[in-house]
């Protein structure tokens, strides 16, 4: 199945604010706090639409859960069994992906794991075709991203075992926090009229902001926005649509 594309253009609301200094300090501030929240929306869009090969997919299947400790196992399809894959992750605290696991092995199934028969495969020789157990210690409305790559082939999915999600009708919205605190919130919609603009109410401390975003030809929608409040070390906001057939709406909570 080819993972769905929604559409690039995107909206954000940044509510930057920045320590007294001079004007232009200030300004140079705000433009790299900009950048670098565009490339952290970009980088996570893509790694959940262009980051697998066509037919490529990761079936993930929990397998257990212990307050806000989650365990899962993946199961490729759509990639070649004769190959050995190198575990890609890249958490909220790191800036840019990483290799966790070399000499991954795909088994029955296409279940991921370390077969331990060969120096280059990861597992113990003792324990061979072993199922990996991904474990996650998820704060709310964290997203996981793992994928799997070797040479030109991959595979890419997004997990957030304590999601957030608003519903009305046919309208579902969900977020996900981009920094560890918050700092940086991802909303994305999906079961609104199609090629529409849609508004959303957001509230923190009392101040409210409108957002306006499109709506593509499938119904999806995304935007991000950065909720801290000046003079707030942490906080709640909601997030609500209006102007539409439907009206979602998510709250969550940022800062430490």
């Amino acid at each position: 199945m080819r993972p769905h594309s929604f559409s690039l253009a995107f909206f954000l609301l940044f509510a930057i604010f920045v320590v007294a200094g001079n004007a232009q300090r200030e300004s140079d501030e705000g433009t790299q706090a900009r950048v670098a929240s565009q490339r952290l929306v970009s980088g996570h869009i893509a790694w959940k639409t262009r980051m697998s090969n066509e037919g490529a997919s990761i079936q993930v299947k929990e397998i257990e859960r212990r307050g806000s400790q989650v365990h899962y196992q993946l199961y490729v399809s759509g990639l070649p069994t004769d190959q050995l894959y190198n575990v890609i992750s890249w958490p909220v605290t790191q800036t840019s992906p990483s290799n966790v696991i070399q000499g991954a092995s795909l088994g029955d199934g296409g279940i991921v794991m370390c077969a331990g028969r060969t120096a280059k495969e990861c597992g113990d020789s003792s324990q061979k075709d072993d199922p990996i157990d991904f474990a996650f210690d998820a704060a709310k409305a964290e997203p996981y991203r793992l994928a799997l790559v070797a040479g030109s082939f991959k595979v890419a999915t997004v997990i957030v075992p304590d999601p957030i999600i608003g519903k009305d009708k046919n309208c579902t919205i969900t977020v996900e926090r981009l920094l560890p605190h918050f700092e940086l919130a991802y909303v994305s919609g999906q079961g609104f009229p199609p090629n529409v603009e849609v508004s959303f109410d957001t509230q923190s401390h009392g101040e409210g902001h409108l957002v306006k975003t499109a709506v593509d030809g499938q119904g999806n929608l995304q935007f991000a926005l950065m909720p801290f409040v000046s003079g707030h070390s942490k906080g709640s906001t909601t997030v609500k649509a209006m102007g539409t057939t439907c009206s979602p709406s998510i709250e969550f909570d940022w800062g430490k």
